[in-house]
């Protein structure tokens, strides 16, 4: 494996001179089969429009051009994944959980990038996107030091949903009264009525 790998990382050397030993040529020669075998092993792996654009290149160079042709989209892509990161905010009585586990793809979506972030700034990041309604268990986590993985947090903030309360709903009051006002004699008895929606 290290000599496939190294095919990959240098181009083949020039020809040694007649005169070389054989263990020269021998080095040479192996050098050649791997660069071979290692191409073969990339063409078979790529679609048909790059194999015919590839075809008669060593496996160094279609490295580097394989390299040259996705690393402006992986660039794209990193900053396309660190703005919906960065952006990613939970509404008011969503579920904490998709929310987290979204965020945690974005993250490991980094990592896969070649760009990890550490998991006190995930932790950082997740904590800051939750809503109001998660303000008082922030505020418990920052103030008891907490280091937790994006998985422990996400286990606790689900514990802690079950104890936020959900925003009620509208309220709507109902006045019942008994007949119209006389004039002069009393007031009509007015029971008020609320009724939860």
């Amino acid at each position: 494996m290290n000599a496939s790998c190294m095919s990959l990382d240098a181009p083949i050397p020039e020809d040694p001179p007649v005169n070389a030993t054989k263990a020269v040529k021998d080095a040479h020669n192996k050098h050649v089969n791997d660069s071979t075998d290692v191409a073969c092993i990339m063409l078979a792996t790529m679609v048909p429009e790059l194999q015919k654009d590839m075809e008669l290149m060593e496996a160094y160079d279609m490295a580097v051009t394989l390299k040259e042709m996705f690393q402006q989209q992986a660039r794209q892509e990193r900053f396309e994944t660190v703005k919906n990161l960065h952006s990613c905010k939970m509404t008011e009585g969503a579920s904490v959980s998709p929310h987290v586990l979204k965020m945690k793809g974005y993250v490991d979506q980094l990592d896969r990038l070649g760009f990890p972030i550490s998991q006190e700034l995930a932790t950082d990041l997740i904590l800051n996107s939750l809503p109001e309604s998660y303000s008082q268990f922030v505020m418990n986590y920052n103030m008891n030091n907490m280091e937790k993985s994006i998985s422990e947090l996400h286990l606790m903030l689900k514990t802690a949903e079950q104890n936020i309360k959900k925003p009620s709903g509208n309220v709507l009051m109902v006045q019942k009264g008994k007949g119209m006002k006389k004039k002069g004699k009393g007031k009509a008895k007015v029971a008020k009525v609320l009724l939860h929606l």
